[in-house]
């Protein structure tokens, strides 16, 4: 048997495995598990590096306004914590402030993705001088 072959027995064997482990685990504990298989994907699919922060954020989508903390930001979008059911492909309105910055940042985004523990999003048609602010403000994160 070749190669080939013997990959989709074993790629089976390796998801019956699987399974059966998930099965065997509390319901917490299964929750646990896909939190943390959610954040390996994305963090697969990943562009640019995210630098970990806690910034309050006001945003809406759909006439609903919340408000929440930015978890991680990139100079290409950020993670806003959030348990409230927003919509992969929904554009978001963002204003947050920053120490060290006179206004706060406005910006528009797409939701990219939604987990259990908030939604991801990617800036859309930022200008300019907002690209330059973000640059800025990663070089100051540790």
């Amino acid at each position: 048997m070749s190669d080939q072959d013997q990959a989709p027995k074993n790629c089976n064997a390796i998801i019956s495995k699987l399974f059966q482990i998930v099965v065997n685990l509390t319901e917490e504990q299964q929750l646990t598990l896909l939190c943390h298989a959610e954040d390996l994907y994305a963090k697969e699919k990943r562009v640019s590096m995210r630098k970990t922060c806690k910034i309050p954020v006001s945003y809406a989508t759909d006439c609903r306004v919340f408000s929440n903390d930015i978890k991680n930001i990139s100079d290409s979008g950020l993670f806003i914590e959030t348990k409230k059911p927003l919509i992969v492909g929904d554009e978001i309105v963002m204003s947050f402030r920053l120490e060290g910055f006179d206004k706060p940042f406005k910006m528009k985004g797409d939701i990219t993705r939604t987990t259990s523990k908030g939604v991801g999003v990617e800036f859309k048609n930022i200008s300019p001088y907002l690209r330059e602010m973000i640059d800025l403000l990663l070089k100051r994160m540790k």
